[in-house]
């Protein structure tokens, strides 16, 4: 059919089909006579991409949802972020227009936008599982803004150290794991659980004889359950054993983490508390360690 018919079956102008085709959203096959045909498929095509881009979605996000459709989860992670971070911007012009000072909320801001800046530039970067990972990880050790030539040199070795990581090959079983895990822990709740597990570790992590008082029948306990086949075969420790792997080749502690540690200041801090923390556990208490 000829743009006329295919404009009129999606509900679109002939302008809005004539620059979707330009874009390579849809290839019409071309006639003899140079006119494009379009199929019923394109016409499909056609008012999908009309919906998305009423969801807001940009040109080159569609083009991705359309070759990859399991991409919109990623999409739709990157929106969120952006959304939260106009929540903050709003939250903090309504104390400027109740009568707090710029200067008073400088620190404030400044911490909004140079996180923006980090974690929004590796989600743009790495759309796909790396990115979501290294948000849900390690975006609170990103809000401080990059100051010095050594920072700058850092954040752009964790772009290199990402950019040529090999994807990683998930079992499809393991990737609906790790799909179901993302998507819990990327609503505002989840980020809530997150930030309290998180807390919750760095308080054990400064007291690891208080902790393994207080927590010694259920490691005992644990440490029985990582014994048996259940343990072994479940899809947490599967996907454990995984990633362990894929760090242990592809330089993550060689290269991604000495860049972490550089870049920030607040990471460095609690590796170093980390390190001293493990060093004690595995001295103090080796039959957890094994």
């Amino acid at each position: 059919m000829l743009i006329n018919e295919a404009a009129k079956l999606s509900d679109l102008t002939k302008k809005a089909v004539e620059y979707y085709t330009e874009q390579k959203l849809i290839i019409p096959n071309i006639l003899e006579n140079g006119y494009r045909d379009y199929t019923k498929q394109d016409t499909k095509t056609l008012k999908q991409i009309s919906l998305y881009r009423k969801l807001g979605l940009s040109i080159s996000e569609i083009k991705i949802v359309l070759s990859n459709p399991t991409e919109l989860k990623s999409i739709l992670y990157n929106k969120t972020l952006e959304l939260e971070q106009e929540k903050i911007k709003q939250d903090i012009l309504e104390k400027i227009v109740n009568g707090e000072s710029l200067e008073k909320l400088e620190q404030e801001i400044n911490n909004i936008n140079s996180k923006t800046i980090i974690i929004k530039k590796l989600m743009d970067l790495f759309p796909s599982y790396y990115g979501k990972i290294i948000s849900l990880n390690f975006s609170r050790y990103l809000t401080g803004r990059i100051e010095t030539e050594e920072q700058m040199e850092a954040f752009k070795e964790i772009i290199d150290f990402f950019d040529n990581v090999p994807d990683i090959e998930i079992p499809e079983d393991l990737q609906k794991y790790l799909d179901n895990y993302i998507e819990e822990y990327s609503s505002e709740e989840g980020q809530e659980k997150i930030n309290s597990i998180i807390q919750t570790k760095d308080n054990n992590i400064k007291n690891i004889d208080e902790f393994v008082r207080k927590n010694k029948e259920v490691l005992n306990q644990y440490n029985e359950y990582k014994k048996t086949e259940e343990f072994k075969n479940s899809p947490a420790n599967r996907l454990k054993e995984l990633m362990k792997q894929v760090c242990s080749t592809n330089g993550y502690y060689e290269k991604f983490i000495p860049a972490m540690r550089k870049l920030s200041p607040l990471y460095n801090e609690y590796y170093e508390q980390l390190m001293k923390a493990k060093e004690q556990f595995i001295k103090n208490y080796p039959e957890y360690t094994e």
